[in-house]
């Protein structure tokens, strides 16, 4: 009896053991990782690194391969900023994209989280059933060039499947496109006013570059050009509001948690498609 008992505790300790090693061995890694990065920053940039964590991490469907998704907070000369990298490591060597030779996968496809059903609320809707079965999300920009052609055809085509729906997430790219975050609070202004059909193709049609530049910051300026397109009268008052603000920093916070960067970002069913073309199977 003693002698199991024995062999019970020494298997015990052995399994503490191995997950101790484990759990040291990641977090070795991890600190390879961060002064890799570090490294590479400080010696290639003239930026310099406030804060730097591991955002989130995967075991690749590659054998010893790791992803990293590392969240940085940056200064550089023109301001502080915050951004997302994502690498690979083995443990011996690092890279910034890696693929699959056969298919031509790109990992960060499985590096990318899954959008959940908390997202997918009333207020982003804009084609489609809150309970339809498929659900199709997109983070855009209304002055995104690769947006504005893309946005009303798929807001089309959503409306024609049976069982399909499609969620607008506000991610106006103020260091390219200043412009389009006065773009933004007015559409959410307008949304929550509910008065006008079909919102977001028209914000995609509106051609607003015939009245302000994409880069153009005076406020006024931008809101007549709004005005002239919409038929709306907006003003500044109008549009900076905590509640308008708090849902557009709801939305920016989404962005930041999936590590999006770019517009246009497409997820079908919870997962990213890079292809942005997924939902044309769904009848």
């Amino acid at each position: 009896m003693k002698r199991l008992l024995m062999l019970k505790l020494l298997m015990i300790a052995g399994v503490l053991a191995i997950t101790s090693c484990s759990a040291k061995s990641t977090t070795k890694l991890d600190d390879k990782v961060l002064k890799f990065e570090e490294t590479r920053i400080v010696s290639t940039t003239n930026l310099k690194i406030k804060k730097m964590t591991v955002h989130s991490k995967k075991e690749l469907p590659l054998k010893g391969w790791t992803g990293y998704v590392l969240s940085l907070e940056l200064i550089s000369p023109k301001g502080d900023f915050a951004t997302k990298d994502t690498l690979y490591t083995d443990g011996s060597v690092v890279v910034m994209d890696l693929y699959d030779i056969k298919t031509a996968t790109n990992y960060k496809e499985f590096m990318a989280p899954e959008l959940s059903s908390k997202h997918y609320t009333k207020e982003h809707l804009i084609a489609g059933k809150l309970d339809a079965k498929h659900k199709v999300a997109v983070f855009s920009d209304p002055l995104c060039p690769a947006c504005i052609p893309y946005l009303p055809g798929l807001i089309d085509e959503i409306k024609e499947k049976k069982d399909t729906a499609l969620y607008y997430i506000h991610l106006p790219l103020q260091s390219l496109h200043p412009a389009a975050m006065t773009i933004t609070k007015a559409m959410i202004k307008l949304e929550i006013d509910g008065k006008i059909d079909g919102l977001t193709k028209k914000i995609y049609q509106a051609n607003f570059q015939t009245e302000f530049d994409s880069r153009e910051t005076d406020e006024k300026k931008i809101l007549d050009g709004i005005n002239k397109k919409l038929g709306v009268k907006l003003t500044s008052k109008d549009i900076n509001t905590k509640a308008i603000q708090d849902r557009l920093d709801k939305d920016l916070s989404i962005s930041d948690d999936m590590g999006i960067q770019g517009t246009p970002t497409i997820y079908v069913d919870g997962k990213q498609d890079r292809t942005r073309s997924a939902y044309k199977k769904f009848k």
